[in-house]
């Protein structure tokens, strides 16, 4: 696909193998594709500094973290959109009241992972790196993703309305029973339009991988939208095509096929 000069990746479920690892081939096929002068980045739902605990030798050309919430190229910022102070107080507390004292989340910014986990109970790969305690109880930072432990759609949007529904988005994960809350514009597409401005490459030259809720926008938004065999239903059908599984390096696969 001569026309393809930017790759989007989704890093759990889609670059990742299960153990969160990155394999051989699949780092020998980017650094290929780079060299080849194709910009190969990730989009996450993670943080910057929680991306790179994991990435071992791939280097991205340009990051969106945080579900779309920050997009970075060339060290330099060039997308953000982020909860205010206030806004985050107000979704802060109203977790506790609708969902107890004892409802676990995590929050974060541009720098930070903040968690109201005690650490010596931690362990969970999902929250690496090692996250600030907060017991969010009189937080003063603004939030560019929350997460919250829970599965209820309605207890989700009571949440959200603590700001107002319209100005969240808010989507479940597929594989851990949390749900994400992050501001309206801090969607992976809204993320992909800003770098294709900034790159001044249009999105039909991109093509993205997914296999969850946040990335079904990205695909149907890029030139070529590819789901991993293992994506849920919902990704596998806004797809244009479906390749190999996360576990069966698909995403190097199809460069290997399509681009080199």
């Amino acid at each position: 696909m001569e026309n393809i000069s930017i790759i989007l990746t989704d890093l759990d479920g889609t670059l990742f193998r299960d153990d969160k690892t990155i394999s051989d081939y699949t780092i020998e096929v980017i650094k290929k594709a780079q060299a080849k002068g194709v910009l190969v980045g990730i989009s996450t739902a993670r943080a910057i500094e929680s991306a790179k605990e994991f990435l071992g030798e791939f280097k991205p050309d340009f990051y969106i973290a945080n579900g779309g919430a920050l997009v970075t190229a060339n060290n330099r910022e060039v997308y953000s959109c982020q909860f205010s102070v206030e806004e985050t107080r107000k979704m802060l507390a109203k977790v506790y009241e609708v969902c107890g004292e004892n409802i676990e989340m995590t929050l974060d910014n541009v720098s930070t992972l903040y968690w109201n986990r005690p650490e010596n109970e931690r362990g969970d790969e999902f929250t690496r790196p090692k996250a600030e305690f907060s017991d969010f109880k009189d937080f003063k930072l603004p939030a560019m993703k929350i997460c919250v432990a829970i599965t209820d759609e309605n207890i989700a949007n009571q949440i959200a309305a603590s700001i107002g529904v319209q100005n969240v988005d808010i989507k479940p994960f597929s594989d851990i029973p949390w749900y994400k809350f992050s501001k309206a514009n801090a969607t992976k597409e809204k993320a992909v339009l800003a770098l294709s401005e900034y790159l001044n490459v249009p999105v039909s030259n991109m093509a993205a991988f997914g296999d969850d809720f946040t990335d079904i926008g990205m695909l149907k938004l890029c030139g070529r939208g590819v789901a991993m065999q293992n994506a849920i239903p919902q990704v596998k059908e806004a797809a244009d095509e479906i390749t190999l599984c996360n576990m069966e390096d698909g995403v190097a696969r199809w460069i290997e096929k399509n681009i080199l």
